[in-house]
């Protein structure tokens, strides 16, 4: 098994043993409870996981079959991501949640390889809204309003 897919099994493991403990633990709170947010986090962890790991096995059986190509531009494409990353941060309190996230998810998209433009249009606008949904009104937390047009 490769070694990525050790540290998939090794994050699934902690966050099921994690999920177990805060499904047990007494939560405080009348709408959102003091272990809704971290049960949140472990499960998506524990989701990333088990999707890494059948990402593992797939790459795996598809490299008994073809050789395995190396490409270059990763350093590139991190920096690229990390500009993009403080682009975003900056742009926020300007543009607000709603119109910068959406144009990161785009740019990040294309960064990424994706050249299908409905399946990034589709990203820019169900992440971001379903981002902004969440937090507003599941864990009342307001995002930031767009000041440019204010």
């Amino acid at each position: 098994m490769p070694r990525d897919a050790w540290v998939a099994l090794a994050v699934a493991a902690a966050s099921a043993v994690s999920l177990w403990e805060l499904a047990r633990a007494p939560g405080t709170g009348a709408f959102v409870k003091t272990t809704t947010f971290p049960t949140v986090v472990c499960a998506l962890l524990l989701a990333l996981a088990v999707l890494h790991l059948l990402g593992a096995w797939r790459r795996r059986a598809a490299a008994r079959t073809a050789t395995a190509t190396v490409t270059g531009g990763s350093a590139a494409r991190a920096a690229a991501l990390f500009g993009l990353t403080v682009l975003y941060i900056v742009a926020l309190p300007w543009t607000g949640y709603f119109a910068t996230s959406a144009l990161y998810f785009g740019a990040a998209s294309l960064l990424f390889g994706n050249r299908r433009p409905v399946s990034i249009l589709v990203a820019m606008m169900v992440v971001p809204l379903a981002l902004l949904l969440f937090f507003e009104k599941y864990m009342v937390v307001l995002l930031p309003a767009a000041r440019l047009f204010e």
